[in-house]
């Protein structure tokens, strides 16, 4: 039967209706969407995309828009949950770095149990005196010297005042006038300001050590280091090769062999480095505590305190700890003595630092060049706080590994040697 003149095929006319009826789909979408725009979340989000494109599961594309997802929404959660995964994440920084103690304890006939409270009381005794007794000095310590800042200041004018009048005196032909009386600061506006921003320095100061500050209460933040890191520790490091292995079980059978093979680098990288600069790190701020003590220097906590926790970084420490040695050497009354001393001290503590306790606890190489161990961390703490601290090395190592592999994929290799002619028999 021939079809009326003037009207459409059908197979034309469907596909219209198809386009229609998706923009109609795309159109009460968006509306139900707009609607509930007040309970919706990257969480809801992310179940409801897992969920419409469940139907292309186990193609490549499948995979790639389910991964890109999930680090989104990992990167939002710390973003938003920094301070309250920050004593769940601390518990496993102490267990991975306990684990293999325990497993060498286990290896010499002690139970996992036993093993663990052996590794575990110690740790948590020192960590809660160090919160209890030792943090509160410290902090006590920052703010004398915090208050002290201003007679520095006061004492550097001084000095500058002296040393431009003496180079006006001079007259030097090659240096400007202009150069010589700009050698002056004003210590009024200078301690003024330092004195109105005294208590909200030491508020960010405490509140970057706990993580506090996105919505969460200071004082369930302190509990949960006091109550929830002992408990997860201990929960972590007696099935710490349980979870491991399960983890391990959950690869595809294709690819679990080497996935595993980069797993074993990335914890040999992670571990010598975890492990090794903290307990540097804890050795050289002993040490220079140790050794300002016996020099007579003062704060000598403060400065300690600063050059180890900043040598988890290497070099660092020592950069780092000149800033409060001058200010306490300008308070000393005696500049260049106290100088003197805080330099002989942290020369010591470095010589043995390089040729004994480093070589020995760190080896040659941890893997990470200091520069990008700094990267990373200040990456990490200017978007994600404390969490982002704790997190900063791992990814950091991480990302090597993965470069380090796209790069080896993406290299062509070498051509094989062509086999040699053999040659031509004589006739």
């Amino acid at each position: 039967m021939n079809q009326p003149a003037g009207s459409a095929p059908p197979r034309r006319f469907a596909g219209e209706l198809r386009y229609l009826y998706g923009a109609v789909v795309l159109a009460v979408v968006g509306l139900l969407l707009y609607t509930v725009a007040p309970v919706l979340s990257p969480v809801v989000l992310y179940l409801v995309l897992v969920l419409l494109v469940s139907p292309y599961a186990g193609s490549r594309e499948h995979v790639l828009l389910i991964i890109a997802a999930t680090v989104l929404l990992l990167l939002w959660l710390l973003h938003t949950l920094g301070s309250i995964l920050a004593p769940f994440l601390v518990a496993f920084a102490l267990a991975y770095i306990l684990d293999p103690a325990a497993d060498a304890l286990e290896r010499r006939g002690v139970g996992r149990g036993v093993a663990v409270a052996l590794l575990v009381v110690p740790v948590l005794v020192l960590l809660g005196l160090a919160l209890v007794f030792g943090i509160p000095v410290l902090g006590r310590q920052a703010a004398d010297l915090i208050q002290q800042i201003p007679a520095a200041l006061t004492r550097v004018a001084t000095w500058l005042e002296g040393l431009r009048e003496w180079l006006l005196r001079l007259n030097l032909p090659f240096i400007p006038e202009r150069a010589v009386a700009s050698l002056q600061i004003d210590e009024t506006r200078v301690a003024a300001f330092i004195e109105a921003e005294r208590a909200q320095i030491l508020a960010r100061a405490w509140s970057a050590v706990l993580g506090v500050g996105r919505g969460f209460g200071f004082l369930l933040t302190l509990l949960g280091y006091l109550v929830l890191t002992p408990v997860v520790v201990i929960y972590l490091l007696r099935d710490f090769n349980r979870i491991t292995t399960g983890a391990a079980a959950l690869l595809p059978p294709a690819r679990r062999a080497r996935w595993l093979t980069l797993g074993r680098e990335y914890d040999t990288l992670l571990g010598r480095f975890l492990r090794g600069q903290v307990l540097e790190a804890l050795i050289v701020g002993v040490l220079t505590w140790v050794g300002l003590l016996i020099a007579g220097f003062p704060y000598a906590g403060l400065v300690a305190a600063t050059a180890g926790v900043f040598n988890l970084v290497p070099y660092l420490g020592l950069v780092v700890s000149i800033i409060p040695v001058l200010v306490i050497a300008l308070l000393s009354g005696s500049f260049l003595t106290a100088l003197v001393k805080a330099g002989i001290v942290f020369v010591i503590v470095q010589t043995i630092d390089s040729s004994v306790t480093g070589p020995r606890i760190v080896g040659g190489s941890v893997g990470l060049h200091p520069v990008w161990v700094m990267l990373a961390l200040a990456i990490g703490s200017f978007f994600f706080g404390f969490v982002g601290l704790l997190l900063a090395v791992p990814a950091a190592v991480l990302i090597k590994l993965a470069v380090r592999e796209t790069l080896a994929r993406v290299s062509p290799r070498p051509a094989a040697p062509a086999s040699p002619t053999p040659a031509e028999p004589v006739s």
